[in-house]
């Protein structure tokens, strides 16, 4: 059995550690959610911290902040509040990075950058580490990186199973000598059952186990620094919840977070907790910025021109959940089109039965020159981009998905090829250049079937039919009859523009899962209404027409 390492005084203190991180940082989502999309997410940082900051008043215990770097970038006052509470801030690198996913020259610019950001944020360099989803025995070379940097404790080793602990490896905390480096580490607590290590010292582990085995492990370590951690988000369980991820993902992630607050205050009252630099009498270390002179650059001619004005479509239909995400994205948007295109939003409300017509209504001032139009009663996706279109005050109209599965940044692809001339622009995932993320194989294979029986049918040389991001030139559309308000009006909507004579180009785009929120797609009576469509082109006059044609369809990719 392993004891306590004679390196580190035994002491009735311990040591805690908070994970200054936004449930959409964390790595069980890293394959769904890019570090480039953190900013659309609704952040819940300052709430959960908040609530960290009560419970560890509440318990009379200092911790400290294992702090991302991206977060001290981005939310500077926030960490200043947490020292200026009497808590420390430490470094768990800058984009929640695990050691897996890094060599030794990407562990070193991850914590490299995550020391600068919070150096700059606090005025203090961190004199600890916790390297995102922790370290293995395996990984243990990230033990000789953190000492080389200079940093005086780790608190990323998480024992788990049956691996081997080769010295000086411990459940305990230890010491890791690097040359002249001496590195204090601190495991994640654990449980030896059988031979088998089980982690019970936070996180999930603290949540879901069963209570009376968590206090048994827990009590067994008195008389040695017992190393606790939760991540802030864990005490926030009005977060929005992340749909397409994974069952494991969503157990890990969201399970039992009502019993979060419960586990801690319960562990934290039968011990007296402190953070790892008041464990090991280190002293705050400030960092001067060096003083350099500013250079004012030559003034750079402006050149004024005129600009594109574009009206964008969004039809929502209970989507308060995911409307903080679009909001945030749109602002990106029309930041990213401002030297082109003079850029407003029209969001229809759908007859939505929850609160999506107020939130819009409140969040809309966000986006100067945004309007909301309500429907009284749910008519359908394709009525309400119809009543969208028909609003429009911009011959250059929009219309894009509000659950944001194609990214609304691909609008700058949509729209030069409007201005070239044609009456639709459509994105195209299914496109030979085109790409789909994520998104389950089942209804891959249903809409590509749909787009070959419409190509079959109508004998185009279109890829996609169903897609609601498109781009539009406004008076080739606000006549065309409309017989569907649903899914199936989308393709209907395309085929009598093409009917109609009209140039529908498509440009190749990626498709991604939805991440917050429920898909409105009912599939079997989208696929019956499918079918019934197609047997009626058949009747259609001039269904076919020649594929090589300029001013039926032509698929365009950018250049």
């Amino acid at each position: 059995m392993d004891h306590p390492s004679p390196s580190l005084r035994p002491s009735r203190r311990h040591v805690i550690g908070v994970s200054l991180e936004d449930y959409y940082h964390v790595g069980a989502f890293q394959p769904l959610v890019e570090p480039g999309h953190w900013s659309r997410f609704e952040s819940r940082l300052s709430h959960a911290t908040a609530s960290a900051l009560a419970l560890l008043d509440e318990v009379g215990a200092q911790a400290t902040f294992f702090t991302l770097g991206w977060v001290a970038e981005h939310m500077p006052d926030l960490v200043r509040s947490v020292i200026a509470r009497g808590h420390d801030v430490a470094n768990a690198g800058f984009s929640h990075t695990g050691v897996r996913q890094l060599d030794r020259k990407g562990l070193e610019g991850e914590l490299r950058r995550g020391h600068d950001a919070i150096a700059a944020a606090t005025g203090r360099a961190p004199r600890g580490v916790r390297i995102p989803d922790f370290v293995r025995t395996r990984d243990r070379w990230a033990f000789d990186v953190v000492a080389d940097l200079g940093y005086d404790y780790d608190a990323s080793f998480r024992p788990l199973g049956r691996e081997p602990l080769p010295a000086p490896l411990s459940r305990y905390p230890f010491t890791w000598q690097r040359g002249e480096r001496h590195l204090r580490v601190f495991p994640v607590p654990t449980l030896s059952l059988g031979g088998w290590l089980l982690p019970v010292g936070g996180g999930a582990w603290l949540r879901q186990l069963p209570a009376p085995l968590v206090r048994h492990a827990l009590a067994r370590w008195e008389g040695s620094p017992l190393s606790l951690y939760f991540q802030a988000w864990e005490l926030d369980r009005e977060q929005p919840r992340l749909t397409a991820v994974s069952r494991l993902s969503r157990w890990r992630h969201y399970g039992h977070l009502d019993r979060a607050a419960l586990r801690l205050r319960e562990a934290m009252r039968e011990r007296s907790f402190t953070s790892y630099e008041r464990f090991l009498d280190l002293a705050p270390i400030p960092v001067t910025a060096a003083t350099r002179a500013v250079v004012a650059p030559p003034p750079v001619a402006v050149t004024t021109r005129p600009r594109h004005g574009v009206t964008v479509v969004v039809p929502c239909f209970n989507e308060e959940e995911s409307l903080p995400f679009l909001f945030n994205t749109l602002a990106s948007v029309r930041k990213d089109l401002a030297d082109e295109y003079d850029v407003s939003f029209l969001f229809v409300n759908d007859g939505s039965r929850d609160q999506t017509g107020a939130l819009l209504e409140h969040l809309a001032h966000t986006l100067p020159g945004s309007r909301v139009v309500h429907h009284p009663g749910n008519r359908g996706i394709a009525h309400a981009i119809r009543t969208g279109i028909e609003a429009s005050r911009d011959e250059l109209t929009c219309s894009i998905d509000a659950d944001c599965t194609y990214d609304p940044h691909q609008l700058s692809l949509l729209l030069p090829a409007l201005r070239r001339g044609a009456a639709m622009v459509t994105a195209s995932p299914y496109h030979p250049a085109g790409r789909v993320r994520h998104v389950p194989e089942w209804r891959l294979v249903l809409s590509r079937t749909l787009s070959r029986l419409y190509t079959r049918t109508l004998g185009t040389g279109l890829h996609t039919y169903t897609s609601c991001f498109r781009a539009y030139r406004r008076s080739a559309i606000v006549g065309l009859p409309q017989s569907h308000g649903g899914f199936l009006g989308i393709a209907e909507m395309l085929v009598r523009t093409v009917l109609a004579g009209e140039r529908v180009d498509e440009v190749p785009a990626t498709l991604e899962v939805r991440l917050i929120g429920h898909s409105k797609l009912k599939i079997l009576r989208v696929i019956r209404g499918h079918l019934g469509l197609l047997w009626q082109l058949r009747r259609w006059p001039d269904r076919r027409r020649d594929p090589g044609s300029p001013n039926l369809s032509s698929a365009t990719v950018p250049q």
